[in-house]
């Protein structure tokens, strides 16, 4: 099977969020454009849908930048933002529940440019019908968003082997309906 994406290391001084929690408009901007696409894709896999993903990573930018002084320096900055994120998601599925996909739109948005088309669009169905949400998340988090196992089992607040579990459960599924597909 074919690597999805570059995994995308995203590193954050974590002085960014000082200089953000004392007025420092360049930080924040720094820590935006660091952290964008990560937490849109993020955002992207729960929500289905680009509209909704881009409302809620606006929230999440502003929450942020309201709470900035809260965060405390313990692992992964990323990891903090992202459970942000989750938190507003888990909100607004409260308030209402929407699912829309739209593939085409999906795969650019999740970072599926350096395959051909057609292996993106195949990628990307399968992605969301043979996996669970959850086993979906856990990959475009750690293959996409370039997080670690530990990490996402401090966002998800999960047991990291039931973390390693899912992620590996999910590829496996990936790679059982692909080379079923080169054998046909």
């Amino acid at each position: 099977m074919q690597e999805v994406a570059p995994k995308r290391k995203v590193y954050i001084e974590k002085q960014l969020f000082e200089r953000i929690r004392f007025g420092d408009q360049d930080a924040f901007r720094e820590l935006y454009e660091l952290t964008y696409t990560p937490l849109y894709a993020f955002l992207l896999s729960y929500t289905l849908n680009r509209e909704d993903a881009q409302d809620l990573l606006q929230d999440t930018f502003i929450q942020i930048l309201k709470k900035c002084h809260l965060y405390q320096d313990q692992g992964n900055p990323m990891a903090w933002m992202m459970k942000i994120a989750k938190n507003l998601f888990l909100s607004q599925c409260r308030k209402e529940h929407s699912k829309t996909l739209n593939y085409d739109d999906m795969e650019n948005d999740l970072g599926f440019d350096d395959m051909t088309n057609v292996d993106n669009r195949m990628v990307l169905e399968k992605m969301f019908e043979i996996l669970s949400t959850d086993d979906r998340n856990l990959i475009i988090m750690h293959d996409i968003s370039g997080l670690k196992h530990k990490e996402i089992a401090e966002i998800l607040d999960l047991p990291l082997g039931t973390v390693l579990a899912r992620y590996h459960r999910g590829i496996r599924k990936l790679q059982k309906e692909f080379s079923e597909r080169r054998t046909i």
